[in-house]
């Protein structure tokens, strides 16, 4: 339930079984709170130090913190987009530790998702990532429960403002990459949103089956139904299942995709992933960098440098990329393509 402390602006949510304590601020139910509480100032110090105590290991004061602060402060953007970061991480540690908990997983995506919202509200551009990162880990529960195939056809959708087409882009880019009917693995948290989004929200390439090799390590149910649509026994270890697979499918890796994950040495280059395959043909998607471009002629974003690492370490193992796909960017992907 929600209640005031000692301070009337700090709002908290206490778990009934376990006595969890989660900031929850004025915004979440701002017109009882503006009741009562005075609107103080945006103290541009506070989110670093909240940063740097869950640095620590302190994610739980670091959102306490936060919920204090944005009580009285609600117009910090960037606090608001710290304490949906906090909350989206809270929810990844529930699915560690083996969907067991309370609150469930779902509630910290809740909460991260209102927290976000806010921070979008107040034109932190870096938080729509982080705000489709809630809704791919939304996504996540549902394949759990129901499936990958379901969660195509019929998972439910939250509100949230479109993905930045340059992410949508990047997206598309790695999909297209993959032969057809191919299992497309990933590796950073901006590949696999954007891979994620192409798939599922835009439905792209339907033949190519997305998957996060750390969350197929470490979580059974995500486990069980991956492999449930890779017709493969859900107690073979990722690299196990993923030999098995290989006879029959493409295996593709992303740029960022660390290739411990698979059994296999002889990866081709293909586009933007390396492939183990059946065949390697390329599919007739073309691939473009047109929406980046654009967004980079306009000041680019925080998310705009880490697209181009991901288009950099592709060039790393395909350079023939550097004379096509990416020579628009001419020698900026980091380097890569450099002369």
């Amino acid at each position: 339930m929600f209640e005031c402390s000692p301070n009337p602006c700090f709002m908290t949510l206490r778990s009934r079984s376990s006595n969890l304590m989660l900031a929850l601020t004025g915004a979440l139910s701002l017109a009882p709170v503006s009741a009562v509480c005075a609107q103080g100032s945006v103290d541009p110090s506070v989110a670093p130090r909240a940063v740097m105590l869950e640095r620590q290991g302190d994610r739980t004061v670091a959102t306490q913190m936060l919920g204090r602060y944005l009580a009285t402060a609600p117009d910090d953007g960037v606090a608001w987009l710290h304490l949906g970061r906090f909350y989206l991480a809270d929810e990844r540690d529930w699915h560690l530790r083996g969907h067991v908990g309370d609150p469930p997983g779902i509630i910290y995506l809740d909460f991260s998702a209102t927290a976000l919202d806010q921070s979008l509200r107040l034109l932190v551009d870096s938080a729509i990532v982080f705000r489709w990162m809630v809704e791919m880990d939304r996504a996540r529960v549902f394949v759990e429960s129901f499936g990958w195939d379901a969660a195509r056809e019929r998972r439910p959708r939250e509100p949230a403002p479109p993905m930045p087409p340059y992410i949508l882009e990047l997206g598309v880019n790695l999909l297209s990459s993959c032969p057809a009917n191919g299992v497309l693995l990933t590796g950073s948290d901006l590949e696999t949103v954007a891979v994620w989004y192409a798939s599922l929200e835009a439905s792209r390439r339907s033949d190519v089956l997305p998957l996060d090799p750390r969350i197929y390590t470490t979580d059974s149910l995500y486990r069980a139904q991956i492999a449930t649509s890779l017709e493969v026994d859900p107690g073979l270890p990722v690299r196990q299942a993923l030999a098995a697979v290989g006879a029959r499918r493409p295996i593709c890796l992303t740029p960022m995709a660390d290739t411990a994950a698979v059994p296999f040495t002889n990866l081709v280059p293909v586009r933007l992933v390396r492939v183990h395959a059946v065949s390697t043909d390329p599919t007739p998607d073309v691939l473009t960098v047109t929406d980046l471009i654009q967004t980079e002629r306009v000041g680019g974003t925080v998310w705009t440098v880490d697209v181009r690492r991901i288009y950099a370490a592709a060039a790393h193992f395909n350079a023939l990329l550097c004379g096509g796909l990416l020579s628009p960017l001419g020698d900026r992907p980091l380097g890569a393509c450099g002369h």
